[in-house]
């Protein structure tokens, strides 16, 4: 049986702490990742000595009063304790999802969530509490999204052949697969719109995108249509769907 693919967005908010093993000590378990990954590693680490002020402001996207926080968490991520994914990111999305409480093992979906750190966490990949922009340059590297997009590229094709494709990135995100690296891959496309066609305020669109996947890990074989017939993703929402793309517009 095939498992359908998620993609996901990470979130600035995290869980602190953790109770696994270091981050550093994970990266030499053979994942197809972990090259890149310890490249951003190490590059992120000697950021905390090497760049200024406002350089850490963008790469770690917090204000001026959080710099020296961030320089002592770049500086300790490789013995930063882990939590798995899943757990770790409690952002909106995340939250409406309901993926704390997720067995990743069980699950009949492959959840996946782009990270400028490890390019593209499963649920159960283990996860320092970590800032690092996608849209951030990162020295030596440049930027990030760049980065991972040359370095993913082969990682997603292998991990999306021949099954569905749930595309929940924002455009942030989704530069690490644009459409020019995607395929012939099955991609169920999600929009969330305004009656005009603009796009739908991100606060809801937040819950509405973990609601969908709560609904679809509940039920992994659901199609676009299903969904816009059978799953409710709040009240002011009203849902269309094609064969593969369904569209969710606010009429707030």
């Amino acid at each position: 049986m095939t498992r359908p693919v998620v993609l996901l967005p990470p979130s600035k908010g995290k869980a602190a702490g953790g109770s696994g093993p270091a981050y550093g000590d994970h990266l030499d378990g053979g994942h197809p990742l972990e090259e890149p990954r310890r490249e951003v590693l190490k590059a992120a680490v000697a950021a905390a000595d090497d760049v200024d002020d406002r350089a850490v402001s963008r790469l770690t996207g917090v204000k001026a009063a959080r710099v020296a926080e961030q320089r002592t968490v770049l500086a300790q991520l490789a013995t930063a304790p882990t939590l798995p994914a899943h757990q770790r990111y409690t952002g909106v999305v995340h939250e409406h999802a309901g993926l704390a409480d997720v067995d990743p093992a069980a699950a009949g979906l492959d959840v996946c969530i782009v990270s400028a750190l490890l390019g593209l966490a499963a649920l159960d990949d283990p996860v320092p509490d970590y800032r690092l922009e996608v849209a951030a340059s990162l020295p030596p590297l440049g930027g990030l999204g760049r980065f991972w997009r040359e370095r993913l590229h082969g990682h997603l094709h292998d991990l999306t052949a021949e099954v569905p494709v749930w595309d929940l990135l924002p455009g942030e995100h989704a530069v690490v697969w644009p459409e020019a690296d995607r395929g012939d891959q099955e991609i169920r496309r999600v929009r969330f719109v305004r009656p005009d066609g603009r796009s739908a305020p991100a606060a809801r669109v937040k819950i509405a995108k973990g609601r969908l996947v709560a609904a679809l890990l509940a039920d992994p074989d659901l199609t676009p249509p299903a969904v816009a017939d059978h799953v409710d993703l709040g009240a002011t929402w009203t849902l269309t769907a094609s064969a593969m793309e369904l569209v969710a517009t606010d009429v707030a």
